[in-house]
């Protein structure tokens, strides 16, 4: 068999071998992209597009279409367009997290965001809120709202001083003291945009514990 003959052969089993190595080498890349995303956590998702980005976030007691502002360790606190004030959510808390089509591949790099605000918790929020006497709404777990101000915030619950959401926490319209678990809160929104305050990067550094 002449060299003529052979070459066509070798020149095909070159371009099958390249084909199939590039087809391995993709397989490999798609499984490793697998495996990562696997290892994804919903914060970190949310961690990657938090700087403006446009999120929807679902739960029993309502929906927020929220511009991110903050990641903290178990929360996320953000905007909305038609409201003065931020909403604070616990993650493990959401039915469900919408991102836009700009920030869904983003969300996919994951990010961890600072060693201080995976530091932060929910309770610690809370705690800055009722240090602050700020008035809240409450969405719950299950469904449902409450309006008040926070009177205190130990490890894992609250106490709200339930009034009307216009109202104040005095005596005279505080209609009751509800002692209210961390799980059993989806979210709490505040009533103007300085209260942001109680998350803010002074009001970090000046508190002895995080938790």
């Amino acid at each position: 068999m002449s060299h003529e003959r052979w070459d066509p052969f070798f020149e095909d089993l070159e371009q099958q071998f390249a084909a199939d190595r590039e087809l391995a080498r993709d397989e490999l890349s798609n499984e490793q992209q697998r495996v990562r995303i696997a290892g994804l956590a919903l914060r970190e998702r949310l961690s990657a597009v938090r700087s403006g980005g446009r999120i929807i976030i679902g739960a029993a007691s309502g929906a927020h279409r929220l511009r991110l502002e903050a990641v903290g360790a178990d929360w996320i606190a953000g905007a909305e367009d038609d409201r003065a004030g931020f909403v604070v959510a616990r993650i493990d808390a959401l039915d469900s997290v919408q991102f836009d089509s700009e920030n869904r591949g983003t969300s996919l790099a994951g990010g961890g965001g600072d060693q201080l605000e995976r530091r932060m918790t929910f309770g610690f929020v809370l705690r800055a809120l009722a240090r602050r006497r700020v008035a809240i709404s409450v969405g719950l777990v299950r469904g449902g709202q409450l309006a008040g101000t926070p009177a205190l915030a130990g490890e894992d619950h609250v106490d709200l001083a339930v009034h009307d959401a216009d109202g104040a926490p005095r005596g005279s319209e505080v209609r009751e003291v509800q002692t209210i678990p961390f799980r059993a809160i989806a979210w709490v929104r505040t009533n103007v945009r300085g209260d942001a305050g109680a998350f803010s990067p002074a009001s970090r550094l000046g508190s002895a514990s995080l938790r």
